[in-house]
């Protein structure tokens, strides 16, 4: 029997959320070459990565049911971002074949190109994330002011950690947990969080709007 796209969409947040949650957990710490070394390393980001993928499906499947279309281009946006992330994670998962050539002072293709799209993607995905957590919220198509500053904390974190260590700011590391734990936190609830009915104002009085997605 199929699942309805109203139970779907949540299962995957609630999963994506977990992993991303499980996956940061595990990152390994130290230097940049002690945590290309961790065996870790690439176990954690992989579970991201597939984290990212079932968020990004589940954005899909939002969109072709949002029946108000109130948040269409910033739905759309959001899984683009989630995407070009996930696409990111996939790169970062294998900076690790990069371990012995950044030992020994050599050039680190795979690893620079990781850092290069990492400073790219991250503050992307990051502004748009923390416009379409607003909007969504407001618009009571997915999750609640009540958890919507959860994941904005997140969003804002994660597009200004790259930037912030790059300028060598001494507390930057700080916000990549925060931003894991805080963004994966937002997807698990807005995945159990109740829609609520949208109601607007007519000429002849009040109509009922279509319903958030259930």
């Amino acid at each position: 029997m199929p699942v309805p796209a109203s139970r779907m969409w949540r299962m995957l947040f609630i999963a994506g959320g977990l992993l991303y949650l499980a996956g940061g957990f595990q990152h390994p710490r130290g230097s940049m070459l002690d945590m290309l070394r961790d065996p870790v390393w690439f176990r954690s980001h992989f579970i991201i990565l597939i984290g990212l993928v079932l968020i990004t499906m589940a954005l899909v499947i939002i969109r072709r049911n949002d029946t108000s279309r109130s948040l269409d281009r910033w739905i759309l946006l959001a899984a683009i971002a989630t995407f070009l992330e996930a696409i990111e994670m996939a790169v970062h998962s294998i900076a690790m074949i990069d371990a012995d050539a950044l030992a020994a002072g050599h050039s680190t293709p795979t690893l620079t190109t990781h850092l290069m799209m990492a400073t790219t993607i991250y503050p992307i995905f990051g502004i748009v994330m923390l416009i379409f957590i607003f909007k969504a919220q407001r618009e009571g198509v997915l999750g609640s002011p009540w958890i919507g500053w959860i994941g904005m904390i997140g969003a804002l974190a994660h597009g200004l950690v790259m930037g912030l260590m790059w300028l060598e700011v001494p507390w930057a590391r700080v916000l990549f947990p925060i931003a894991a734990i805080s963004l994966s936190l937002w997807y698990m609830l807005a995945g159990i969080w109740p829609a609520r009915e949208r109601v607007s104002s007519t000429s002849v009085g009040e109509a009922e709007m279509p319903p958030a997605i259930a």
